[in-house]
């Protein structure tokens, strides 16, 4: 609920933003009242209300007061009550084509009080110093087209009775730009940026943990996106937030605007790197050059493939936290690729698009399991392992393929793989060395003296396995069937 206002009022008035468009003209008293109709227009009863928005001319552009302090006490409940908030003032001067140029610096901060849902005290703050814009905005789509973004140093306080989290940051930079879509009335957009000495501290009684990351560098795109349809979904959301239950006709209204924005984007992909971050617990202190997430989706809508990636480089661990014996054994890069295909997404959005809202359980529990698995066509599935690579100092370890089965029959999975190890005779010493101090080791350097034995060498060196586990679990490595 603490973060229920701020973002009701920030989609309110990003829905709103300049939503008619206007041709470059200048600036007058005239427009400004225009100008300020078309903020309003979009926005909750309330807000228009309290005179939240404010325009007025200023030489050849307009200034917009987000005079946001007038929301204090018009949300609150038992669960959230809003103490502080700061104005926000922008500047836009009216460019060809129906354009906005949007520029502004702001200092921002917000507090509130409330209680979680367990009844817990639960607060709420948030500064963040010289919030700067200076970006090209579309009133059809009620979005940047490209822009600038930056701020100063922030900082975010939340506590849920004895549970607190703090975080900061010393800086934030942003920069935003788009290109016309392959598909008529649709926009490919591409955003990086970084966030500058990340810090968050979480105080548990139970386990508390720092994390620290000198930088988090994000580089994001999405292609096709119907931006017009979502920007009609989004009012659509906007206009009805303050309402507890919709109406029948409002439902199929909704439902409407979410068909005609379908597939909200063709493509998406997000990259995420963490430079120079350390975890440090009770325990001690994890720490990693870099730390990268990867995520990616394409396709239509009924034959999605979505894949994931996890990357560390350079990882260390604190003297203690693994007996000295498993240490040869800890992975100091990872570099991790995984892909699933053939998601029919389609399915259980058209399930739910066609459920009866009007009934209490809109749908069955057969009906909501059916539509889990309406993701799988015919219950089957693929994992497609990409290059991943783990490396430590025993071993460096190359693996690819896919694994393929039935959610129908969990047990009768096939796997499909390439292995490929430098330096496997170091390997095998680090286990036999390994297998002196704990016994039980023994039988995996047993089981890979006979799979060296199995192994071709490629051209780089390494020890090349392909392997592969039938539905039976009959497993054959170079063409070899195993005995068991």
């Amino acid at each position: 609920m603490r973060l229920n206002l701020a973002t009701a009022s920030a989609v309110a008035i990003a829905a709103a933003m300049f939503h008619q468009p206007v041709q470059a003209a200048d600036v007058s008293e005239q427009g400004a009242k225009e100008l300020q109709g078309s903020l309003t227009k979009m926005m909750p009863e309330k807000l228009v209300e309290k005179g939240v928005v404010a325009v007025t001319p200023q030489s050849d552009k307009y200034q917009i007061l987000f005079d946001l302090p007038k929301l204090i006490g018009v949300y609150d409940n038992p669960l959230f009550s809003l103490k502080q908030i700061t104005p926000m003032t922008l500047f836009a001067t009216p460019a060809d084509g129906g354009l906005w140029q949007v520029e502004g610096e702001n200092d921002f901060a917000m507090s509130s009080v409330g209680k979680d849902p367990e009844g817990k005290q639960s607060d709420f703050s948030y500064t963040i110093a010289k919030v700067a814009y200076d970006g090209l905005f579309d009133p059809a789509i009620s979005y940047f087209r490209s822009g600038d973004f930056s701020s100063g140093a922030g900082t975010i306080t939340t506590t849920a009775g004895a549970e607190k989290v703090d975080a900061s940051f010393s800086g934030m930079e942003y920069t935003l730009s788009s290109v016309a879509g392959a598909a008529a009335s649709t926009m490919d957009f591409r955003g990086s940026g970084s966030i500058a000495d990340f810090k968050q501290t979480i105080m548990t009684p139970q386990a508390p943990f720092e994390f620290t990351a000198e930088s988090v560098d994000i580089d994001a795109g999405a292609a096709g996106v119907n931006a017009q349809k979502l920007r009609d979904l989004l009012v659509f959301i906007t206009d009805k937030a303050n309402k507890q239950k919709l109406d029948a006709p409002e439902i199929e209204e909704l439902k409407g605007h979410v068909r005609a924005a379908l597939p909200f984007f063709t493509s998406f992909d997000e990259k995420i790197d963490l430079q120079n971050t350390t975890v440090s617990t009770e325990q001690g202190d994890v720490s990693a050059e870099t730390v990268s997430y990867m995520m990616k989706a394409s396709g239509p809508l009924a034959a999605t493939e979505v894949g994931f990636g996890f990357g560390a480089k350079e990882l260390t661990l604190a003297d203690g936290m693994v007996p000295p014996i498993y240490t040869p054994f800890v992975p100091t890069v990872t570099d991790l690729q995984f892909s699933v295909p053939n998601l029919n997404l389609q399915a259980p959005i058209d399930v739910m698009l066609n459920a009866d809202y009007s009934k209490e359980q809109p749908l069955s529990d057969a009906e909501s399991a059916a539509m889990g698995l309406s993701v799988f066509p015919g219950g089957a599935y693929t994992v497609n392992i990409g290059k991943s690579i783990v490396t430590a100092p025993s071993y460096d370890l190359e693996i690819s393929g896919k694994v393929t089965g039935s959610l129908m029959a969990p047990d009768r999975v096939k796997v499909d793989t390439v292995i490929l190890a430098r330096d496997f005779d170091k390997t095998m010493a680090a286990v036999q060395q390994l297998g002196q101090a704990d016994p039980q080791v023994m039988q995996v350097f047993l089981g890979m003296t006979m799979v060296k034995g199995l192994a071709k060498t490629d051209a780089d060196g390494r020890a090349r396995w392909e392997v592969s586990v039938d539905e039976n679990r009959k497993v054959t490595i170079n063409g070899n069937l195993l005995p068991f």
